[in-house]
């Protein structure tokens, strides 16, 4: 199957419809994807960059940041490719933050544990505080 990648410029148009131009064109790119069986793939980078715009660029609180992005992600037009949707799909806004978890399981994925200086980061399993 095709698969092309978005990035997060495209993503916070399709989130906040603004500028109102570019969010229809990308709403119009994403769907005739779809309806062509091409991928349109957002990667955990993005999910995390796309994350903070929200919540410092457009002021959305962090809690409705994630749902909105888990709704995004959560669409049958979108594919995502690292840890970001089971991550998401779990994160209750408590504890380590959400950038915090995608580091971790990116870190997990080729090292037995991550350090940190972060206490709430250290709670999580395989994450070991530096003294």
């Amino acid at each position: 199957m095709k698969a092309v990648g978005i990035d997060t410029c495209v993503v916070l148009r399709l989130l906040v419809g603004e500028p109102e131009d570019q969010a229809a064109r990308a709403k119009a790119f994403v769907e005739e994807c779809y309806y062509d069986g091409i991928e349109v793939c957002v990667n955990d980078l993005v999910v995390a960059e796309s994350y903070h715009a929200l919540i410092y660029h457009y002021d959305v609180p962090k809690l409705k940041a994630v749902e909105t992005l888990r709704d995004f992600l959560g669409s049958p037009m979108i594919t995502t490719t690292g840890h970001a949707m089971p991550i998401i799909m779990s994160y209750t806004g408590t504890g380590a933050g959400l950038v915090d978890r995608l580091i971790r399981a990116d870190m997990l994925d080729h090292t037995y544990e991550v350090r940190t200086f972060d206490r709430d980061f250290a709670k999580l399993e395989n994450v070991e505080l530096l003294d």
